[in-house]
């Protein structure tokens, strides 16, 4: 039996999904994690599975901040101290392009300022906020590096930069550092505190709308002409000098330099849809790999591994050291300017695809997609992941705030019609999160259920894929040889502990009579019933897994009490002399549970 009930405990500890309001424990998928967490919604078609390990949180929009109501694109966003800012671009004309500061808590606008056009995000440096502008051509006279308090939206300087800025700055202890966008495209160097040009480096090409990289006090910077000409720039910080620069295969765009600290620069190439590692010392070609498509993605690395999206809406997962691959997904649409962002083990992207633009999260390892929530728009920079929350911009004039837990590897998959799909599904607007915590006791698994969300859970169906009895912790009998039960609610923070027992916990047995011919108290036969002549004595068993200990046993003819029995072997001599057909009733019982057996006899004499 315990053999059989341990196998029993790993099932019901497994995984858990959610279909018509029920709870599944899955038998085929089993973990022996001894704690799992369950979290329930009212969508019919949702099942839904947890991570075991840790403290679960849903992927739960939060709040979403419109902020000019009519602008074009918003730009990543970047947070501190529950302050999120984020850039915006307007097709509105002068005064609609503003950087905004949005409280994280609750979505509400705090300040915002003009900063002219463009699609930058802000960097945050102590109390400064920097960001650029860049109008493509448009308007070449209104493009600036700005600096802003943090705090209050002042405007602490400006400068003039032509052609302007297309991505986000980089800086030191003294300098930001950044790359002007078009026309003839230069390195720069400004001095943090008044926005004085420190050094500028020439480059001689017409685009760069890449975000360069500082690292051990050099800036790398990539920049193209006419698609098929490019090139890579490494340039000593202090004084703007160059180190070395490197020919690229085609023009990169809109593309981000990352490295792994092992001596490797990883630049997708945008117009020959390769990804490539470069020798940090020279500049020298390691590796390249070709994509489905051209990458506008930055990317991204962890744990010995480069991950890049492109186009056609593929992301990538490389071994860094060789570009070798180690999965690729087709998350659908297209991931253009949106980018990979790593937290938990899920790997955060959006689709830019207007209406049918969505946010997705895969897993890491895997590349599985684990969630999708469409927006209604297309999602334009990168996510952020900060303090569980995931913070990023669309082109829906909308900031989006998303609760994605604190945890490591601790997530919340909301799952559709499969186990090897999963999407989020459309328009969750509440879960409940409860989180049960079961062990064997020897023929007993007692299962501890707590609601540890701040709402109440109602309606949930534990299903097991085998009949079971039923239990409270005194040992109330709540359904018998059955495999779902349901819970009708669970409070906020209320606690409730089940008893889960293949053969009953607390059980009653007629053992005498059974089915045959008795003579004088003794069975003589085998027969199609009980069939009595004379005497006898009525005996049962009764079944205490808890052995908690039997009060008493009645024993009843026709509903009539005729004896009671406070110890074991527990009987009654029947001797009354009758004649015809009878039923016998024994009721056992156990603090505030009774249990009984029934038999029903033909007495002669």
């Amino acid at each position: 039996m315990y053999k059989k009930l341990s196998s029993i405990f790993i099932v019901a500890i497994g995984v858990f999904s959610l279909g018509a309001n029920a709870v599944f424990i899955d038998s085929a998928v089993v973990q022996t994690v001894p704690q799992s967490h369950m979290i329930f919604d009212f969508n019919s078609e949702v099942m839904i599975t947890v991570n075991t390990s840790g403290v679960a949180y849903g992927h739960e929009l939060l709040w979403k901040a419109n902020t000019t109501g009519n602008n074009y694109e918003e730009s990543a966003v970047t947070y501190a101290h529950d302050i999120a800012y984020i850039g915006s671009c307007s097709t509105h004309g002068d005064g609609h392009d503003k950087i905004f500061a949005v409280d994280t808590t609750n979505g509400e606008i705090i300040w915002s300022n003009y900063t002219g056009p463009g699609y930058v995000g802000p960097v945050i440096d102590d109390d400064v906020v920097y960001i650029g502008s860049c109008s493509h051509g448009l308007d070449p006279d209104n493009e600036y590096m700005y600096a802003f308090d943090r705090f209050t939206g002042e405007q602490l300087w400006k400068t003039f930069i032509y052609g302007g800025i297309a991505e986000s700055v980089q800086y030191d202890e003294s300098k930001i550092y950044f790359c002007s966008g078009f026309y003839e495209t230069k390195m720069y160097a400004l001095n943090k505190v008044d926005g004085s040009i420190n050094w500028i480096y020439p480059t001689g090409f017409s685009v760069c709308p890449n975000k360069p990289m500082l690292k051990d006090n050099a800036v790398y910077g990539a920049f193209w002409d006419d698609y098929s000409v490019g090139r890579l720039y490494k340039i000593n910080a202090s004084n703007g000098h160059e180190l070395w620069n490197v020919s690229l295969s085609a023009g990169p765009w809109d593309n981000s330099i990352t490295a792994d600290g092992q001596g490797r620069i990883f630049l997708a190439i945008y117009y020959d849809n390769t990804m490539n590692a470069y020798n940090e010392s020279d500049g020298r070609l390691l590796w390249s790999y070709h994509l489905h498509a051209g990458s506008l993605s930055f990317n991204a690395y962890h744990n010995g591994q480069v991950f890049i999206a492109d186009i056609l809406g593929y992301v990538y997962a490389l071994t860094a050291s060789t570009g070798h691959l180690i999965w690729e997904t087709k998350v659908g649409g297209t991931c253009d300017i949106s980018s990979p962002t790593l937290s938990g083990g899920l790997l955060f992207i959006g689709t830019r695809d207007g209406p049918e633009g969505a946010f997705y999260a895969l897993n890491e390892s895997t590349g599985a997609i684990l969630w999708r929530y469409p927006i209604g728009a297309s999602v334009t920079a990168p996510p952020s992941i900060v303090d569980g929350m995931m913070l990023c911009g669309s082109d829906g004039w909308n900031m989006f705030a998303f609760d994605v837990g604190v945890g490591g590897g601790d997530w919340l998959f909301h799952r559709y019609d499969q186990w090897n799909t999963a999407y989020s599904p459309v328009g969750l607007t509440r879960w409940e999160y409860v989180q049960a915590t079961c062990s064997p006791q020897k023929d007993i698994i007692s299962c501890v259920v707590e609601n540890v969300y701040d709402h109440e859970v109602n309606n949930i169906t534990l299903i097991l894929p085998f009949p079971a009895y039923w239990y409270t912790e005194t040992g109330e009998l709540l359904k018998e040889n059955s495999d779902t039960f349901t819970l009708e609610s669970l409070a906020s923070a209320e606690i409730l502990t089940l008893l889960i027992t293949e053969e009953p916990l607390f059980q009653v047995t007629i053992t005498k009579p059974e089915k045959g011919l008795y003579f004088a108290n003794v069975k003589v036969l085998s027969f199609f019933f009980p069939l009595i002549f004379g005497a006898i004595d009525v005996e049962a068993t009764v079944r205490d897994v808890n052995k908690s200990g039997v009060d008493q046993v009645e024993f009843y003819i026709d509903s009539e009490l005729q004896g009671v029995d406070t110890t074991a072997p527990y009987s009654w001599h029947w001797s009354k002399r009758s004649f015809g057909f009878h039923m016998i009733k024994v009721v056992a019982y156990q603090n505030d549970v009774s249990v009984n057996d029934e038999i029903r006899v033909c007495k002669i004499f």
